[in-house]
């Protein structure tokens, strides 16, 4: 398989079948998520936190109201089809962002990007390419089967959602198998990263495509290694910088980057909100 083929978008990802949207079960799966935050940033002393779901918590019951108004919508979730007012918060451990979650499905904005990537520059969601995903987003797994008519899809993780339990670093699949290897926000988790590459590019085929996404910070040149889990990072163990490119190729990979931007206008970047984290492409060249 060429992994490297452009796929036409300029009706695959619109066309695509959505997943049920469920913005009042998604409303308060957040309000309950945001609650139980703030108790436990006030239990850890991080005033700053608490008072961030706090503010998410007004922001979801004034959004609520706003969504109410017809002529309020002015956004669209590609996922699931909820239209709206604007995206709903995402805070948590280290970050606080405005506009970001789906009330429908619950997808964050990145994979709200990732759907457009993957139709625009990948094979990823014909049924006939075998794909293994670790720590899967549970309504993004979702839209993940829906488009491969549930074939050809494994997901794993040791926490919730995914279909079966496994770890990255001792992945029980066998050598040589996977056309596409979805690892989205897992490696700044994970003490041996180089190890799960490792691994990771043992399951894939020749040409084969891991796709990989972490938080760069990219005012830092070299990757900064935690002395322990940091709790105001979100428990990561590790701060990529510039180079992560550089600790994926030494492992094989071909590396290149791509952006929702390079996929999509900016008026429709707007409409659904998408995020512009770049989206690493590691292709297994030997």
């Amino acid at each position: 398989m060429d992994c490297s083929v452009t796929m036409d978008i300029s009706d695959g990802w619109k066309k695509a079948a959505r997943i049920q949207q469920r913005p009042l079960i998604g409303r308060m799966r957040l309000c309950a998520r945001w609650l139980k935050f703030a108790l436990r940033s006030l239990k850890a002393g991080y005033f700053d936190f608490a008072w961030n779901a706090f503010r998410a918590e007004l922001r979801l019951v004034w959004l609520t109201v706003r969504d109410i108004i017809p002529k309020g919508q002015k956004v669209e979730c590609n996922i699931c089809g909820w239209t709206g007012y604007d995206f709903y918060p995402n805070v948590g451990w280290g970050f606080n962002e405005r506009s970001v979650y789906c009330p429908g499905c619950v997808c964050l904005d990145r994979y709200r990007s990732l759907a457009i990537i993957l139709w625009a520059r990948t094979e990823f969601f014909s049924p006939d390419t075998y794909v293994i995903e670790v720590a899967p987003a549970r309504n993004f797994q979702k839209y993940c089967l829906e488009q491969k008519n549930k074939e050809n899809y494994i997901s794993f993780d040791i926490g919730r959602f995914a279909m079966e339990k496994g770890d990255l670093t001792q992945m029980r699949y066998g050598d040589n198998i996977a056309d596409y290897f979805l690892c989205f926000h897992v490696l700044e988790h994970l003490e041996d990263d180089l190890r799960a590459l490792s691994e990771i590019r043992r399951v894939l085929k020749l040409g084969g495509l891991a796709i990989l996404q972490v938080p760069i910070d990219w005012d830092l040149a070299q990757t900064y290694e935690y002395p322990a889990p940091n709790p105001r990072d979100v428990g990561h163990v590790r701060r990529y910088g510039r180079d992560f490119a550089d600790r994926i190729s030494s492992h094989g990979f071909q590396v290149s980057i791509v952006t929702v931007a390079d996929c999509v206008a900016n008026s429709e970047i707007d409409q659904f909100r998408l995020s512009k984290e770049p989206v690493f492409f590691a292709k297994k060249v030997i």
